[in-house]
């Protein structure tokens, strides 16, 4: 095909001239590739076609090919390889979304909800220094004496079970839970009550551990199925740096003592109760606190080798921004570098089998979510509305006093209903649907990382709406880390395939 011939199809390929909503190009130690928005698809690319694949979508068409340094002819050669791959694969099509499919879903009353969480109390017995419900935390609410009732539990578990299908996750949240254990039994087992013949019922909640009594914990290894996640973040020096009491002394050695009851009663052949810790990682980022952190789990003698201990971060936080400014500039974060001085790459995870090491430490979630994407022959017609559940629908977040909210994630938020009333049917479709769409198409149908987004409702809203400018001071970091997932996935796609069957049936939460 003569130059100018194919100059033109590059043209005409993308009439809107916006090259980068089209896909993205990332890399491993050993490989270059090419990730397509419209198919899902990822290919190998050549040295050179990755070079002018690059520069394709980081200047959005062909004004700065003679940037590559290739000479003419062997561009052109490379241009002819490209267009064959775009026909062949049917790539770098993705249309130009003009709507989310939630716009397209009625809304309706006929929901099974899979999840309730019950916010027993706003009260907690601890003042962890990184705790949302803070004072100085702006977006949620601070501590307060509100506690539910057992009238506005038992019509929350009343709609609830009136509205759900063959599976129902009853959680309790708070402040702290276990303040108001008495009236978290009363609602486990009026809920068993209210649970059909075939109906699978589960419980769970998080925990600070420090109120742990037998009584309790011989009480929910009793149950059919419950998951107990404790907070323990480490070693004493380390725990009790945050994890404080309103005295400001610490709390782990109470913590402590609370996961050795909950352990002793539930025992390792439980397999309906499980216990699970998750440690609050928190700065210095440093490997060798990784490593001390490590080792202490490791190094407790009567903790079983089933309980799954797992690591978040500090709401609000941004690790990767404070340590990969640099980095993040250029929207580019290299995965798994043994050069990484603070290692974040490798410590999403700090043992999920202590007597295993790991090699590849990556967030669930995220790993499930390159895995299970959308992998289609034609480019996706329609988009999600990023990593948003259906509102009323997944889940339901009941507060003290009785309001329905999407999810115990969010802070102040519009409401969705509440226990009198039900579902607000009007609310969901303003608030979730119709102004989610208008604040967030211009720049999601211009977006290459549409497909695999993360960004929930959690993450832009306030109690008047979306928050646009909220949302978008968090869609660089988005596309950062997708670009980083998928490396992460293709490195070990590359040196252990075996290790990503675990997450072929896993569904995202």
């Amino acid at each position: 095909m003569k130059k100018e011939e194919l100059l033109s199809y590059f043209t005409q390929l993308v009439p809107d001239g916006n090259w980068k909503r089209l896909g993205t190009t990332f890399r491993t130690e050993g490989s270059l590739y090419f990730y397509d928005t419209g198919t899902g698809k990822v290919l190998e690319c050549g040295e050179n076609e990755f070079l002018v694949m690059e520069s394709l979508l980081k200047h959005s068409g062909l004004s700065a090919l003679g940037e590559t340094g290739l000479p003419e002819k062997e561009l052109l050669s490379v241009l002819e390889n490209i267009k064959s791959l775009i026909e062949a694969e049917k790539i770098c099509q993705a249309p130009v979304y003009n709507k989310f499919r939630a716009q397209d879903m009625e809304v309706t009353k006929t929901n099974e909800i899979q999840q309730v969480i019950l916010e027993l109390t706003e009260g907690c017995n601890l003042r962890c220094k990184y705790c949302i419900y803070n004072e100085d935390h702006e977006d949620f609410r601070g501590f307060s004496a509100k506690n539910m009732t057992w009238d506005i539990a038992k019509k929350a578990l009343d709609f609830v079970f009136a509205h759900s299908g063959e599976e129902v996750y009853v959680t309790f949240y708070g402040g702290e839970p276990l303040l108001q254990y008495p009236l978290m039994k009363q609602c486990i087992d009026y809920a068993t009550q209210l649970a059909g013949k075939d109906q699978k019922l589960h419980f769970g909640f998080t925990t600070n551990l420090t109120l742990i009594t037998k009584e309790m914990a011989e009480y929910f290894a009793s149950l059919e199925s419950c998951s107990i996640t404790g907070s323990l973040d480490g070693p004493e020096e380390i725990h009790d740096e945050n994890r404080v009491t309103m005295n400001h002394t610490g709390s782990f050695a109470k913590a402590m003592e609370g996961l050795k009851i909950l352990v002793d009663c539930i025992g390792e052949d439980n397999k309906g109760v499980t216990v699970g810790i998750n440690a609050v990682l928190t700065p210095p980022y440093t490997v060798e606190r990784i490593d001390k952190i490590n080792q202490f789990f490791r190094l407790i003698p009567w903790l079983p080798k089933n309980v799954t201990i797992r690591t978040s971060y500090m709401q609000g936080s941004n690790k990767k921004k404070e340590i990969n400014s640099e980095q993040k500039q250029q929207e580019i974060v290299e995965p798994f570098e043994a050069s990484d001085p603070l290692g974040f790459w490798k410590l999403d995870r700090i043992c999920q089998q202590r007597d295993e090491e790991i090699k590849y430490n990556m967030d669930n979630a995220n790993l499930t979510r390159i895995q299970n994407r959308y992998i289609t022959a034609e480019p996706i017609q329609s988009m999600e509305q990023n990593g948003c559940c259906a509102p009323g629908e997944r889940r339901l977040y009941v507060t003290t006093a009785g309001k329905f909210h999407v999810c115990e994630r969010i802070g102040e938020s519009p409401v969705i209903g509440d226990v009198e009333n039900g579902l607000d049917l009007e609310a969901i479709k303003k608030y979730y649907i119709d102004d989610y769409a208008k604040e967030s198409l211009p720049d999601c149908s211009n977006c290459w990382a549409v497909h695999l987004c993360s960004l929930c409702f959690a993450a832009c809203y306030n109690k008047e709406g979306i928050d646009i400018n909220k949302k978008k001071n968090l869609c660089y970091d988005q596309r950062a880390m997708i670009k980083n997932d998928l490396a992460s996935y293709h490195k070990i796609l590359e040196q252990n395939p075996s290790y990503l069957d675990r997450y072929c049936n896993q569904k995202l939460k």
